[in-house]
């Protein structure tokens, strides 16, 4: 990882690293077993192991989903980091729609599985139980064209995608004659921080509009304060995700962050964060 500090941006090329999705399903049992399960929904983000080969992809990302069902709440189907050779190439929207079929097999499988597990362990059936399939949203790259974007948009409803993460780091660098930066921007690897700020916003403010207002938008993308997050909110993002911004303000960015849109919505007259999504244009 390389720090831009003048520009306010981290290049990392970092990868999946991690043990592999059955260690972290055993993992997560045990901080549920222990009692150290948190009360706030728990995500997890799926990536294609790097010596997978790209026609087995979707072989490996239902291989994950099926380890990990029963430990998160929500999955994000990682097909944009820069960092895994040629991973980007499954945002095609033939190699993607079939991941994500494959995925949705094992999410309906998973979750009937759930339920009858249920239904088994109570001496007396309460009525009809429905499935409960976990939402799974797709994270998509800032360098993607608007006509790419359509593409993916277009898997939605046949693929029941639950929403987007917009969006990953990029790999453009920002004109600079600093010849510090310059050094730090000839690193590879994916880009986020503040020059990531304004095409990030582009993207969501296109999905939401694309989507017409349907479709759960999660805004990622130099975020660093209350600004920053209304900004995103406002061009369609119904949650924000921050990294960089973290390391460069700490802990308390969230606080300030929070405080900052409380004051926002009551000057803006919105009951609610929600009322207040997607609304630049209307500002």
């Amino acid at each position: 990882m390389f720090r831009a500090v003048s520009d306010e941006a981290l290049i990392n090329r970092m990868g999946f690293n991690n043990p592999g999705a059955v260690a972290i399903a055993a993992k997560l049992a045990e901080w549920r077993s222990l009692g150290f399960w948190p009360k706030h929904p728990v995500g997890i983000n799926l990536g294609k192991s790097k010596i997978t080969p790209l026609d087995r992809a979707a072989e490996d990302y239902a291989s994950s989903l099926r380890a990990l069902w029963p430990h998160a709440d929500f999955f994000v189907v990682n097909v944009s980091s820069p960092n895994t050779p040629n991973l980007r190439q499954l945002q095609d929207k033939a190699a993607l729609d079939e991941i994500l079929s494959a995925l949705q097999e094992v999410n309906q499988e998973s979750a009937t599985r759930s339920v009858v597990s249920r239904q088994l362990s109570v001496a007396a059936d309460h009525g009809p139980r429905t499935t409960d399939n976990k939402p799974i949203l797709v994270k998509v790259a800032p360098d993607l064209s608007f006509e790419a974007l359509d593409e993916i948009g277009e898997l939605v409803g046949p693929r029941r995608i639950a929403g987007i993460v917009a969006t990953n780091t990029t790999v453009t660098r920002p004109a600079t004659s600093d010849p510090g930066l310059k050094q730090i921007y000839a690193e590879a690897g994916g880009l986020s921080g503040r020059p990531l700020r304004a095409r990030s916003t582009e993207i969501i403010r296109h999905l939401y509009h694309r989507a017409k207002g349907a479709l759960p938008i999660i805004g990622v993308g130099g975020i660093f304060n209350a600004d920053d997050a209304w900004e995103k909110i406002t061009a369609g993002a119904s949650l924000v995700q921050l990294y960089t911004g973290l390391v460069y303000e700490g802990p308390r960015a969230t606080k300030e962050i929070v405080t900052g849109l409380r004051q926002r919505l009551e000057a803006s007259g919105f009951a609610s964060l929600k009322e207040a999504v997607g609304q630049a244009g209307e500002m």
